[in-house]
């Protein structure tokens, strides 16, 4: 092993190494070599950790410094100029014309003179220098770089300025170079340019649900190869979400990307917690609503271009199902399908071809063509109560369910006594108590469990009434009335 040389016997061993065994004959020849391989060559490899060359930056330091000579420059100006030159055309923060104007008692315009002026002398005088110095800049940083690291770089360029004029020397040599300070980031103008493009391209790369095509905008605007690209990103107003970039952050993104990212439909608990979301009514009311995303059973929900049936009930299913057959189908293949498809029990699609919606004929079944029900009388209803002047009353007890807003169901007399057919409605107002949401009555021939009243939510909160409490609903058409005392209250019609 040789003993540790100076970096410029290094340096000559090195390059004769290249002439030698590579017939190098130029410095552009140096570069298409192996500088490992030449290192070994040359007997190097083992020192070439104790050989520094620090000393040789200051070779190029000479060269690139333009802080000394920036100031002196600075430093000849008259009163006026200088504070213009501080304070406006190479300060960070430049002060306006107008405010100069006024502190030297003339006016704008004028203020606007002596800049131009100045700007003159210093280009006259340093403008190549600068110049210079902002071109070892661009080589040194690109197109951007992090602010402590640009920082650092342009330190070398004026670190020799008097300290009252550092900051402009700093100016004006970003100025040369076109770079400015950005959100996190210091770009040049081609840099600034990608922001710009990427901001116009990307809506026209992006998804329904805003999820951009990133190697796509990469080559869109020409930004293959662009350092700081989150950077780049952000400044374009994008935003980095779940490890993809979107326009927005909405709930509509997140909910598509945690679909997405699992790939399966899935239940609406696990869709607010693999999009960050809180399990709500909106997350409920997204998921029902937007054409993105469809329900694949009665509780999971998926992506749109999953699926060409979206669930819409096991009634719509097997109305379907029975149109494709021509108007009938066969009540075992339902009853094996439709569970397999949209995660129900057997039962359920048993349950349902059993309502008056579907009519049997031996192992077939088809759809009603007009479903009925025979008359029932109020006498018979197991759920209604007499007032003793002979007005008939829904009695039932409170549950949590009623107070969250589910229905309360009801026997078919009570739907007919209210004029409500099988597939009716009807809306009717509360007399008490006043001002709350009309009570709906709705009886659906699919139903299995016949008709209901819903929308009792407020009435009940409004006459305090908790779970377990037993109430009596006044059936009357023109007005509903909540009672709580049930005292006087008659099993039988009077």
């Amino acid at each position: 092993m040789i003993e540790s040389p100076t970096y410029r016997e290094a340096l000559d061993r090195v390059l004769a190494c290249a002439v030698f065994f590579h017939g190098a004959e130029s410095l552009a020849d140096l570069a298409k070599l192996d500088f490992e391989r030449l290192l070994d060559q040359s007997g190097l490899a083992d020192v070439a950790g104790d050989i520094t060359f620090a000393d040789a930056a200051e070779a190029l330091r000479s060269d690139v410094q333009i802080g000394s000579e920036f100031s002196s420059v600075l430093d000849d100006l008259d009163e006026r100029r200088s504070l213009i030159a501080r304070e406006r055309t190479y300060a960070r923060t430049p002060a306006r014309l107008a405010a100069l104007g006024d502190r030297f008692g003339v006016s704008r315009e004028r203020a606007r003179q002596l800049e131009v002026r100045l700007r003159w002398a210093v280009e006259r005088r340093i403008g190549d220098v600068i110049e210079r110095a902002a071109q070892w800049l661009t080589r040194a940083v690109g197109q951007a770089a992090p602010p402590w690291k640009f920082q650092k770089v342009l330190g070398l360029f004026v670190g020799d300025a008097a300290p009252r004029w550092r900051e402009a020397a700093e100016v004006a040599v970003m100025a040369a170079g076109k770079y400015e300070y950005l959100d996190g980031v210091v770009g040049n103008a081609t840099f600034r340019g990608f922001i710009l493009k990427a901001r116009q391209r990307a809506p026209d790369l992006a998804n329904p649900a805003g999820v951009v095509d990133e190697e796509a905008l990469r080559e869109a605007i020409g930004a293959q190869r662009a350092p700081e690209w989150e950077s780049l990103v952000r400044n374009a107003g994008l935003v980095r979400l779940q490890g993809h970039l979107v326009l927005r952050d909405t709930r509509r993104a997140r909910v598509f990307l945690a679909l997405e990212r699992t790939g399966d439909p899935c239940d609406r608990q696990t869709i607010a917690r693999e999009s960050g979301l809180r399990d709500n009514s909106s997350l409920s009311s997204l998921l029902s609503s937007d054409p993105l995303f469809v329900r694949f059973t009665k509780d999971k929900w998926g992506l749109q271009e999953w699926t060409d049936e979206p669930y819409g009930g096991v009634v719509d299913a097997l109305v379907k199902r029975i149109e494709e057959g021509g108007g009938q189908a066969r009540i075992d293949e339902l009853v094996r399908q439709i569970p397999r498809q949209f995660d129900v029990l057997p039962a359920t699609v048993r349950n349902y071809l059993g309502t008056r919606k579907f009519e049997i004929v031996g192992d077939h079944v088809r759809v009603a063509t007009a479903p009925s029900a025979p008359r029932q009388r109020l006498d018979d209803a197991r759920d209604v109560a007499w007032t003793t002047d002979g007005t008939p009353t829904l009695r039932f007890t409170v549950g949590e369910h009623h107070l969250k807003g589910n229905s309360q169901k009801i026997s078919p007399a009570i739907a007919q006594h209210l004029g409500v057919g099988l597939d009716g409605s009807v809306k009717i107002p509360f007399e008490h108590p006043p001002g709350v949401h009309d009570a709906s009555v709705i009886w659906r021939s699919y139903d299995p469990n016949g008709p209901e009243i819903g929308r009792l939510r407020e009435a009940l909160s409004a006459c305090d009434v908790v779970p377990g409490n037993e109430v009596f609903l006044l059936l009357r058409r023109e007005g509903f009335r909540v009672v709580k005392d049930g005292s006087a209250m008659l099993e039988a019609k009077p």
